[in-house]
């Protein structure tokens, strides 16, 4: 059985998917709210240690290095052995030691960058659209974004640009059984277009088509590209976001022709995919 879990941690993100070959994937990871006195997020790690306990990572996604998906990773690093690392090539740099973080840990930021530097344990990855490898392609795993135009983007961008990092965010279409997920990471606009022209040249935009969709940047409506989304025709839309934080509610429900599930409203929202079971099941009514 393949089974995916969409974490309620507020702000950021955190996908939890274990494969039917066995491996556990992590995408993303925030825990800079958990302590919310409502006590109604979910601590990652917690989640992991009761669900999958003492079970390696075999591989930790990165989709790009923005602090709401890193925040809790110096505790990964410490409780769990990680085999691979999925980063992104970029130019961002943060001083750990004169920066105000605000509600983040400066000791993530510090655990990320001794992380890429690693050869092993985590070994240290930086893919892209159509590379490929075996362990990858048997998990029913393929990379749409980033890619190495979507890189330079990046590069150019004035630091000032709030999606200069945002460009270079994982897209990753995950299958098993015919189902089919699409998880969106933060991709932008110009992400999404990029994606596009891609597929469309080789003829294979049905590739775009999925069952559920994570959207991106927790459903902002800056994030929404509408002439490609159409070709998604999700059953299901998941958004990760925080109370008090309004996604584009209008856009995603008539995008989703059966319910959106945001996990400020549901929490944690899991998919399970076997030859028997095809069910996806929110933890609370909305």
């Amino acid at each position: 059985m393949l089974q995916a879990h969409f974490l309620n941690v507020g702000k950021g993100n955190c996908t939890v998917v274990r494969f039917p070959s066995g491996r556990l994937s992590l995408i993303d990871i925030d825990n800079s709210r958990i302590d919310d006195n409502e006590d109604v997020l979910q601590d990652p790690i917690q989640f992991l240690n009761d669900t999958y306990p003492d079970q390696s990572v075999f591989r930790f996604i990165l989709t790009h290095p923005d602090l709401d998906h890193m925040s809790g990773l110096a505790e990964l690093k410490r409780t769990r052995t990680m085999e691979n690392f999925w980063d992104t090539n970029h130019d961002k740099v943060l001083d750990p030691d004169n920066e105000d973080f605000g509600p983040y840990d400066p000791n993530d930021w510090r655990a990320y960058w001794a992380m890429r530097g690693s050869t092993t344990t985590p070994k240290h990855l930086l893919l892209h659209r159509c590379d490929s490898d075996h362990y990858w392609l048997d998990d029913g795993i393929t990379i749409l974004s980033p890619s190495t135009a979507l890189e330079q983007l990046s590069h150019d961008s004035e630091d000032t640009d709030s999606d200069k990092f945002n460009h270079i965010s994982y897209v990753l279409r995950v299958v098993h059984r015919g189902i089919i997920t699409l998880i969106g990471g933060d991709a932008t606009v110009d992400a999404w277009n990029d994606i596009y022209r891609h597929y469309k040249a080789r003829n294979e935009l049905g590739i775009l088509k999925a069952h559920v969709f994570l959207a991106p940047h927790h459903g902002s409506p800056n994030n929404v590209n509408e002439d490609v989304f159409k070709h998604i025709e999700p059953e299901y839309v998941v958004v990760s976001v925080q109370r008090g934080t309004d996604y584009d509610y209008t856009y995603y429900n008539s995008l989703a022709t059966n319910a959106v599930y945001s996990t400020k409203h549901h929490g944690n929202i899991s998919l399970e995919v076997s030859s028997t079971v095809q069910r996806i099941t929110p933890e609370r009514n909305g």
